[in-house]
């Protein structure tokens, strides 16, 4: 992605209020922290913005962070760290995205649950998760058993829908054993979401496998890791969607309906050579990305001439986190801020 143009991928605002502003005895501000994806957009909105919170740039896709104001930088897509740094020196970039916030004492293994599936796949309704590949690579295992399910990319979408109408019926002439436990429905909201409940879904399963040839740092490869699945990403797939797959944590296959049925079996028999929650708890997961985040906030803070330990800061990187309806996200700063007055 060049200058500050949005992709399909990024066309939403999305905005978390992480810490509120609070007015110290003396009338200064204690700024509060904001994870936005537009920053630059939010700053023209509201231009003294900055006086109030510290920002935080998620990028959901691959390619640079851009946002001028922006004071810390969740990098996505790790080759671009380099140049993210030279092109902006005055703001923090951190080696972690969305989705390395994953909570690992929420999203982890089962004791005793039945492994009813080999493979899940949980992925929006657009075309470029490549569901037929899904369907045709999985119809090549007679014996083996999946789980599929997404929510509406744009909300209540004609086109999403009738994608996963053709998905099902795909996967029903060629013999594919699917299940599509939430079919009928017709509304994100009445999909599962609790983080619990998703946990014990992925549980079920004995891998996660992910089939899209563009995608950020999956949020649900991090959940399946974090909860010790091994997880399957296609050769092709963007640079981000790579990061934390390795010989401990899953493998990359052939973007063919044959190339997943062997990387399906492989995993299948050689399960015993996978650690991937060993892997997360060493490497990422939230309680490190949570670290890194207070220690760049803190060095924020020292810049501002105060000594501030940001402990009560959380966030899990989920979409439930964050408020994606424009004016609602806007109106969340400006409630934050019009109570310090």
């Amino acid at each position: 992605m060049e200058g500050n143009k949005k992709t399909d991928s990024e066309n939403k605002f999305s905005l978390a209020v992480l810490l509120k502003p609070q007015k110290k005895e003396d009338g200064s501000v204690k700024k509060g922290v904001l994870v936005v994806n537009w920053c630059d957009d939010l700053c023209d909105e509201m231009p003294d913005i900055k006086k109030f919170f510290y920002l935080i740039e998620r990028k959901g896709w691959h390619g640079m962070n851009d946002q001028k104001t922006a004071d810390i930088k969740l990098v996505n897509d790790l080759s671009t760290l380099h140049e993210t740094k030279k092109k902006f020196p005055n703001a923090i970039a951190l080696e972690f995205s969305n989705a390395d916030f994953v909570d690992t004492d929420v999203f982890k293994p089962i004791e005793g649950i039945e492994k009813k599936y080999t493979g899940i796949q949980i992925a929006a309704w657009k075309e470029f998760k490549r569901h037929e590949l899904f369907v045709r690579g999985t119809a090549l295992l007679k014996n083996e058993r999946f789980i599929k399910f997404g929510h509406y990319w744009d909300g209540e979408n004609l086109d999403e829908y009738t994608r996963k109408v053709k998905t099902i019926f795909l996967a029903k002439r060629l013999g594919a054993d699917i299940k599509f436990p939430f079919w009928y429905i017709l509304r994100n909201k009445s999909l599962p979401s609790d983080p619990v409940e998703m946990n014990r879904i992925i549980n079920s399963a004995r891998m996660g496998i992910l089939t899209s040839k563009e995608e950020g740092i999956s949020r649900f490869k991090m959940e399946c890791l974090s909860a010790n699945i091994p997880f399957l990403v296609p050769e092709d797939i963007s640079y981000p969607t790579k990061k934390h797959i390795n010989e401990k944590t899953g493998v990359m296959f052939k973007p063919t309906p044959k190339g997943l049925a062997d990387a399906i079996l492989y995993v299948k028999n050689n399960y015993g050579n996978f650690s991937p929650r060993e892997y997360i708890l060493e490497h990422t997961g939230g309680k490190r990305a949570l670290k890194a985040l207070q220690e760049a906030l803190r060095t924020l803070a020292k810049r501002d001439g105060q000594t501030r330990s940001f402990s009560e800061i959380y966030w899990n990187g989920r979409n439930q986190s964050l408020e994606w309806i424009r004016e609602k996200a806007v109106n969340l700063v400006y409630d934050s801020v019009a109570k310090l007055e």
